[in-house]
């Protein structure tokens, strides 16, 4: 597939487009938040946070609730990447000839089903948003005290995480439902391609055979040469 600048034409495509702008804004919110240190006052998820009441009990819960924001946090930021690397595609590549090209089409009516590339998105960017919400619950957690005295404590990568995974989670379910309730299938205009290619091919292949036949009866009617024998 090469790159082309977005398509717009009908309506699949303008939904497509626009979870794909969604999905890259998402992406590019929990990339920043993973690695950056702006949560709160100025430390982040990679920051060693100090335990000043000294119970070890609490010492423990810190530590796994720290190693477990982490894991987390390094997991939405792989799928982050994959996903972004989706969105990219099938904003810039993927066209509505796409999906209706011949070997496309005839796997798709193999299989019963369609797979659009929304779809995929979908899994992707609900897989990303909900390791990175994992990550975000966590952390605000661990510091709700601080969080509640004094809410400007905060900074830009707490809230563009927070709203990363909105986008995620909760803006791109809203879209993909708004978008099932709209688009209508796609299987009924694969199965008249199909069939039209059929009718097609057959035609072609009467032709073919009509010409071979006119050809064969020319070369039988054409006549022969005579060698005398002295």
């Amino acid at each position: 597939m090469r790159m082309k600048l977005p398509e717009l034409k009908d309506v699949t495509s303008r939904f497509q487009f626009i979870q794909s702008c969604v999905a890259l804004s998402g992406c590019l919110f929990v990339s920043y938040a993973v690695w950056t240190p702006f949560w709160l006052r100025d430390g982040g998820l990679w920051t060693e946070w100090n335990n000043t009441k000294g119970d070890r009990d609490r010492d423990v819960l810190t530590f796994n609730a720290l190693e477990a924001e982490r894991v987390f946090g390094v997991l939405a930021f792989l799928l982050a990447l994959s996903t972004g690397a989706l969105s990219m595609v099938f904003a810039l590549c993927w066209t509505s000839e796409t999906v209706r090209s011949y070997s496309n089409t005839r796997s798709l009516l193999m299989a019963g089903q369609a797979l659009y590339p929304t779809t995929l998105l979908l899994l992707t960017m609900v897989s990303t948003g909900f390791f990175f919400l994992l990550t975000w619950s966590i952390f605000t957690y661990q510091h709700a005290e601080e969080i509640c005295q004094d809410f400007s404590l905060l900074g830009s990568s707490y809230w563009l995480g927070a709203l990363g995974w909105i986008l995620l989670l909760v803006v791109e379910v809203i879209i993909f439902i708004a978008e099932q309730a709209i688009v209508p299938d796609i299987l009924q205009d694969l199965e008249k391609a199909v069939d039209s290619w059929r009718v097609t091919t057959r035609s072609n292949r009467s032709f073919s055979d009509g010409c071979a036949q006119i050809a064969s009866g020319k070369r039988n009617l054409a006549p022969k040469r005579y060698t005398s024998v002295p």
